[in-house]
């Protein structure tokens, strides 16, 4: 597998699960402007327990985005990297400047929208 650092482009999934700050023309531009990026719409891909969880945790609900690396074929670089919550303008600034940025990194994301996901394990039991 290539280094993280090779990454030119990115897979964002946004969840249609999530309340809050409409992202979606945002990074509709975003990908415009990235030649290797693509945005997919999909319902919450870690499940409703865990966004129900986070949200009750929180105080607040956000959107959460999924962006992986990639390489100009569209294979996948580096992990899947969870943002979020995305909550106000700021943050959404934020993600769409970390996602025409190179390279993408968790450790390069503001700290407010760095999410730890939980293990599969976690999240099954």
């Amino acid at each position: 597998m290539e280094s993280v650092t090779s990454a030119v482009g990115f897979t964002a999934v946004l969840c249609d699960d999530c309340q809050g700050l409409p992202a979606l023309d945002a990074l509709r531009e975003t990908v415009r402007r990235t030649p290797h990026g693509v945005l997919v719409r999909a319902p919450c891909q870690l499940g409703k327990l865990w966004c129900s969880a986070r949200t009750k945790a929180s105080g607040a609900s956000g959107t959460v985005v999924l962006v992986q690396p990639c390489d100009v074929e569209r294979r996948p670089t580096g992990p899947v990297i969870p943002v979020g919550p995305i909550r106000t303008r700021t943050d959404l600034a934020a993600l769409t400047g970390w996602m025409t940025a190179t390279p993408l990194t968790a450790d390069s994301l503001p700290a407010r929208l760095r999410t730890r996901v939980p293990s599969a394990r976690a999240r099954n039991n």
